[in-house]
């Protein structure tokens, strides 16, 4: 297949795809992305679990995990942002009007909100996760609990990137619509001039407060929010509008033509960058990294570590960008059922797995929860770590389907209602 049919804007399918995961009308699918949530959710999982256990102190292994679990976190900024604003730079590549604010909302409501609802409230009934049935109860139910120190930790804690999540949806009709308005020259390329220098701003201001939060300038807590991980949501968005130049063009750029036809050497960059991040951030294993989490950071070590993430985060997701049909072992990978599957139901193993690996490793925790745990970390006489992985990916994996095929899928079914 050649690079120009790779990466046509409407990818023919002899099946329409389900309700439940078609992208906006008259926009393409892209069906990769699915297994890049599902391996990004199954590394955070592996994060959590060695954390639980004391495996991250290993060297190597325990070193590259204690790096890569939360680069999986920032990859689903990457990810959101690519698809969520590639149907606006469509649109405005062709001067059309892009989606309808109405619409797009009731689609990010309908995607998010029942299972977090949900698993919020099931997870505070059992094991009794901290906060929820408190006063601060509205800062979890409506994604508020980063913007306060008491309840940041509370709840559902990996849904502090939820909060993020949910003011980038809301403000990305805004952000179109000024972009829309940005005029830089004039010619056939002023559109893609006007949004890449918007979209470099965008991620100026992320690798700011970054700075700034390493040096202990600006809090953490400020540092997490929008502002400081615009440079991730930026990036994604940056790939949409090459995704969108690319499919607009007769002939594509020795770029473009070099990612469909040699999709692997992207996904070893992508390790090469690891290795890089890993031998930045943990020269000390954990310890290292515990160190720097509490120290003023160099501004050179900040800004190659943001460098090295961005780099990875883009190597590991142009495969399903360009030429997701085109062949190539990451491909393949991605392609396979198992993966496939992971991905349709990587929310709700993002929402789930965190208490659940807790409850299960640990005799108790009542920083997080308040029913007694199994504490199998304890008592699994050999091989602790992959045997807590298996049975937390098992455990979790059998209620990310009760939570997709029960509450989600009626749900997205209605959001073109």
């Amino acid at each position: 297949m050649s690079a120009s049919t790779a990466v046509t804007d409407v990818k023919a399918s002899s099946e329409a795809p389900s309700p439940a995961v078609a992208p906006p009308p008259g926009n393409p699918r892209f069906a990769l992305f699915d297994s890049l949530r599902g391996l990004a959710a199954i590394a955070i999982i592996t994060f959590h679990v060695f954390s639980l256990t004391g495996a991250m102190d290993r060297a190597v292994v325990g070193d590259t995990v204690a790096v890569l679990g939360p680069r999986s976190l920032i990859l689903f900024f990457v990810i959101s942002g690519f698809l969520l604003y590639r149907p606006y730079v469509a649109a405005r590549a062709v001067g059309r009007p892009g989606p309808r604010t109405s619409r797009y909302l009731r689609r990010r409501a309908l995607r998010i909100i029942p299972a977090y609802w949900a698993a919020l409230t099931v997870l505070a009934i059992y094991p009794g996760i901290v906060g929820v049935f408190s006063e601060d109860w509205w800062r979890y139910y409506f994604f508020l609990q980063l913007y306060s120190e008491e309840t940041l930790g509370g709840g559902i804690p990996v849904t502090w990137s939820l909060c993020v999540e949910v003011t980038f949806y809301l403000l990305l009709p805004l952000w179109a619509m000024a972009v829309a308005r940005l005029r830089l020259g004039s010619g056939p390329n002023a559109w893609l001039r006007a949004e890449l220098v918007a979209l470099a701003l965008a991620a100026a201001v992320g690798v700011v407060f970054q700075v700034l939060a390493s040096r202990e300038l600006v809090s953490d807590v400020l540092a997490s929010s929008l502002l400081g991980q615009s440079t991730w949501l930026a990036l994604g968005m940056a790939l949409a509008v090459a995704s969108v130049a690319a499919a607009r063009r007769e002939r594509h750029s020795w770029a473009v033509r070099f990612v469909v036809q040699r999709p692997g050497l992207c996904w070893i960059g992508a390790l090469a960058s690891l290795a890089a991040l890993t031998a930045l951030l943990q020269p000390g294993g954990l310890l290292g990294i515990l160190e720097a989490l509490n120290t003023r950071q160099p501004v050179p070590e900040t800004l190659v570590a943001i460098l090295l993430t961005g780099a990875m985060s883009a190597l590991f997701v142009l495969p399903a960008v360009f030429g997701d049909d085109a062949g190539g072992v990451p491909r393949r990978i991605l392609a396979a059922a198992p993966i496939a599957w992971l991905g349709l139901v990587s929310y709700g193993l993002f929402l789930w797995h965190l208490p659940i690996a807790q409850l299960l490793a640990l005799p108790a925790d009542p920083f997080h929860f308040s029913a007694s745990g199994f504490d199998l970390a304890a008592k699994i006489p050999f091989a602790v770590t992959p045997t807590l992985l298996v049975l937390t990916i098992a455990v979790t994996s059998v209620m990310a389907a009760l939570s997709y095929y029960l509450l989600e899928l009626p749900f997205l079914r209605r959001k073109e209602g």
